[in-house]
């Protein structure tokens, strides 16, 4: 009994960082992402020479669990605002754009703005659901140099006060890696 008593207070006193990881599933992951992201994220990029402002709605981003530490897997669906190709398409184009992209980037916590967001980014894949290949060639390069930027500013998973994961957390930034096929989330404890 003494020595479990011990034991206890020692972790207790040594702060235990392990004590404090989250383990999620990937489907767990993409439950919280779901709940929190801000559905549509609006950006404005420039892309283009000359620079020219192109308006993003972003969807709820999915994330995948690639393997065991590698960075997660994400990717995104949205559109964009068409008028930036008004001048290169006979009668304009007036709908939005629907537009895709798929890369990789690490997760990590940042205390001080209370959300997840990525690092690392990587983009893999870019599509614009257009016709004109010119143009679709033209903005392709520009758009992934802009969003890899971008995205690095976007909160993924802004928590509150109140969420679980939060008061786990605290001022703690923390780092997140896959292992055995989970997320394990675990605050970066300085060693004092």
């Amino acid at each position: 009994m003494n020595l479990m008593l011990v034991s206890m207070m020692t972790a207790i006193l040594a702060g235990c960082p392990f004590s404090k990881s989250e383990v999620l599933t990937e489907e767990q992951l993409q439950s919280l992402v779901n709940e929190k992201f801000m559905s549509p994220q609006i950006r404005k990029l420039e892309v283009l020479p000359p620079f020219v402002n192109v308006q993003l709605y972003l969807e709820t981003p999915t994330l995948i669990l690639e393997g065991d530490f590698q960075p997660l897997g994400f990717r995104f669906n949205g559109t964009l605002d068409a008028d930036v190709f008004s001048d290169y398409v006979e009668g304009g184009i007036t709908d939005p754009i629907p537009f895709g992209i798929e890369g990789t980037a690490n997760l990590e916590y940042r205390p001080d703005d209370r959300a997840f967001f990525f690092s690392d980014v990587k983009l893999e894949n870019a599509r614009i659901d257009l016709d004109i290949a010119m143009v679709e060639t033209l903005i392709i390069d520009q758009l992934k140099k802009a969003l890899r930027q971008e995205l690095g500013s976007l909160p993924i998973i802004p928590l509150d006060e109140g969420d679980v994961l939060y008061r786990k957390l605290g001022s703690f930034p923390a780092a997140a890696v896959v292992e055995q096929g989970r997320l394990v989330i675990t605050p970066k404890v300085s060693e004092s």
